[in-house]
């Protein structure tokens, strides 16, 4: 069994539900897009095999909010309220199969996740394949 960690700078973004335009067509709001291509070229660049992995272990760090007092900031805190964990592994999983990591991120058999705080300044996502 094979077991590869990385991470990349970026925070992680949740996938929104499509919109539906005048004529009927859909499609992602802008920002939403930006994220997914700016997660893809991170990820591109991380030169990671493509394969069929099966696991993946994501964890997503988020810096706490500037209005959260600094003596109330814990580090490695897990993240309650603020976005859905299945839409942000949804964005996840998109960005891997947009960067050609993964063929089809229904070959994904099983994963685990996680919202984190953090006390730096920026946020991050690490993860992990099995």
């Amino acid at each position: 069994m094979y077991n590869f960690r990385y991470k990349i700078d970026i925070e992680g973004y949740p996938c929104q539900r499509p919109r539906l335009g005048r004529f009927g067509n859909t499609y992602n709001t802008p920002k939403y897009t930006i994220h997914k291509k700016h997660s893809a070229f991170l990820l591109k660049a991380l030169q990671i095999p493509q394969s069929e992995y099966e696991y993946v272990c994501i964890r997503f760090y988020f810096p706490y909010p500037k209005s959260t007092p600094k003596k109330q900031r814990i580090d490695l805190q897990p993240m309650r309220g603020k976005y859905d964990i299945d839409n942000l592994v949804k964005s996840f999983l998109d960005a891997l199969q947009d960067s050609g990591i993964i063929k089809n991120d229904s070959c994904v058999c099983g994963i685990y996740a996680e919202k984190i705080y953090t006390t730096q300044e920026k946020g991050w996502i690490e993860f992990d394949f099995e």
